[in-house]
């Protein structure tokens, strides 16, 4: 072990504050984005981007112009302080292949989301891009927020204390398989249901556990939206289940995954009590805004599953370079 070759100099503490209200600050954009759609403000603007109502600062004479109006300066002033953390990032630490794919999947998709957002003005909120430009302000979030995260893994395998880089050297298969497909079922899941939200269908079955007071009431129209969006619900309370009882077995080896997975089931539950009070509530503003909330939390947590069962990337100086905890053997092998 060449521990004399080391040359790691772990982040800073106003990076990583930095990077915590960057991160902060793309769930803000996201929240904002869903109220600013929900209370129906999205055009408050008119169709005119960039300016408001023709205007650089419009005259703020209705609530509709000032929710649309602090969504543009919020996404705006939160997405440059971003891309600043994450270009400083790159810059100070582009030898970690996971530093290069956060940056750019932050940094690419705060360009797509804005040019969607864009779009979505121009062409009088379609539903289909209003989906497409909030699920990847959620990859954007997500970007920030994991790169946030390996940098506190960093600064922690430099001082010495275990982290989720030291557990990535070696994961079962089977667990990376079920790990990504979670991911992958979770984020349709959100597109699904974004688009039943922005089709207006969010209200079609507005009693719960049944639907209209029927446990099957079919598919068709707004209301066959919004009970796929119930079954799609269950069926990630189910994956979840399944992949916690697949992780109880490496409880003690790796405790990054399985209480990352318990803390999964337990976002999957309060998404569906949130859904829920969302539908009796007949999607009240108060209500909505907690289910998403829950939500971007939840994809968060599957988020960071993810990267934990991703092997190191290779680095300038390579991992063999790094501190013993980094390659412990009893990390290597969790089948013990």
């Amino acid at each position: 072990m060449k521990s004399k070759d080391y040359r790691f100099i772990p982040p800073s503490k106003r990076m990583k504050i930095i990077g915590v209200m960057s991160a902060i600050g793309m769930f803000i954009i996201n929240m904002v984005g869903f109220l600013d759609t929900q209370t129906g403000s999205a055009l408050g603007c008119g169709p005119d981007w960039p300016l408001c109502n023709g205007k650089v600062i419009p005259n703020l004479n209705n609530i509709h112009v000032i929710i649309e109006f602090a969504h543009r300066m919020l996404v705006g002033g939160f997405a440059l302080l971003a891309t600043v953390f994450m270009i400083w990032a790159l810059l100070k630490y582009r030898q970690f292949a996971e530093v290069r794919v956060f940056v750019w999947i932050g940094i690419g998709f705060i360009v797509v989301q804005s040019a969607l957002g864009a779009l979505a003005v121009v062409f009088v909120n379609p539903p289909t891009v209003l989906a497409l430009h909030l699920g990847f302000g959620l990859l954007a979030m997500v970007g920030v927020t994991l790169l946030v995260v390996f940098l506190f893994q960093l600064s922690a395998e430099a001082q010495g204390r275990p982290s989720g880089i030291s557990y990535r050297q070696g994961t079962p298969a089977g667990i990376r398989a079920g790990v990504w497909a979670t991911w992958i079922y979770t984020y349709l899941a959100i597109y699904w249901g974004s688009y039943v939200a922005f089709r207006g269908a969010g209200e079609a079955c507005p009693t719960w556990p049944l639907c209209n007071g029927k446990v099957f009431p079919g598919f068709q129209g707004l209301v066959g939206l919004d009970f796929i969006h119930r079954l799609v619900a269950v069926g990630l309370a189910i994956i979840t289940v399944l992949l916690l009882w697949s992780l109880r077995k490496y409880k003690g080896i790796r405790p990054d995954l399985y209480k990352g997975a318990f803390w999964l089931l337990l976002a999957v539950i309060t998404q569906i009590i949130t859904g829920a009070n969302l539908a009796l509530s007949h999607v009240a503003t108060g209500p909505y805004l907690l289910h998403i909330g829950n939500l971007m939390l939840l994809f968060g947590d599957i988020s960071y599953l993810t990267l934990q069962v991703v092997k190191p990337g290779k680095t300038e100086p390579s991992f063999d370079k790094m501190p013993p905890r980094w390659s412990s053997p009893e990390v290597q092998n969790p089948q013990g």
